[in-house]
């Protein structure tokens, strides 16, 4: 297995090829990465990977939430790749990769959209009330919000102010490299095209 990971979607971005067992390459990647300078990145990783565009088997990308150009560009691009090549892919969304890189059962996902906006997403005991990732009204939900709560995910300032009075304690992640190749290999790859995630319905 030796997959194509995209990545474009959060503050933490990146491009990597992974195998089974470890990243064979990776390189950080903007929000904002304009769409004539992706295929040169991953030509780049691919080639310190010492693999081929021929020698990919699966390809998997982050599809949400994030910005609306840069969902769309790394995922199209995901989508042609698997096309061009008949590769499998798969796609993940950033509150898996953020809980993989948690190690933790029972936390919060919280990510910040718009000031008075945040997506959330329960793992474990607290998936009985935010099952999948659903955007909330901040004044809504910081009353909900448990006390004491393990979270992780990416909030702007005014969100942790007022999420303060709670006692939030934030997880500490590992490298998004160290939970990669586990990551990647779990997923469902299918022949599926995909498609952006924004949380809003469109």
């Amino acid at each position: 297995m030796r997959t194509l990971f995209l990545d474009l979607a959060s503050h933490e971005g990146c491009i990597a090829c992974c195998d089974t067992a470890q990243v064979l390459a990776f390189e950080p990647a903007s929000p904002g990465m304009r769409d004539d300078a992706l295929i040169p990145a991953i030509e780049r990783v691919l080639a310190t990977a010492n693999t081929s565009w021929q020698s990919l088997t699966h390809v998997a990308c982050v599809t949400g939430p994030g910005g609306f150009t840069s969902l769309r560009v790394g995922v199209t691009c995901a989508n042609t790749v698997a096309d061009q090549r008949t590769l499998p892919i798969a796609g993940v969304h950033l509150s898996d990769v953020y809980h993989a890189r948690s190690g933790k059962a029972d936390c919060l996902w919280l990510h910040s959209t718009r000031k008075h906006e945040l997506f959330v997403r329960g793992f474990g005991t607290y998936a009985t009330n935010w099952p999948e990732p659903i955007l909330v009204q901040l004044e809504e939900f910081v009353p909900l919000f448990p006390t004491n709560a393990l979270w992780m995910g990416e909030c702007i300032a005014e969100h942790s102010v007022a999420l303060a009075a709670r006692s939030p304690q934030q997880a500490k992640l590992r490298e998004v490299q160290e939970v990669l190749p586990a990551l990647l290999a779990g997923l469902p790859y299918s022949n599926a095209p995909l498609m952006p995630w924004y949380g809003r319905g469109f």
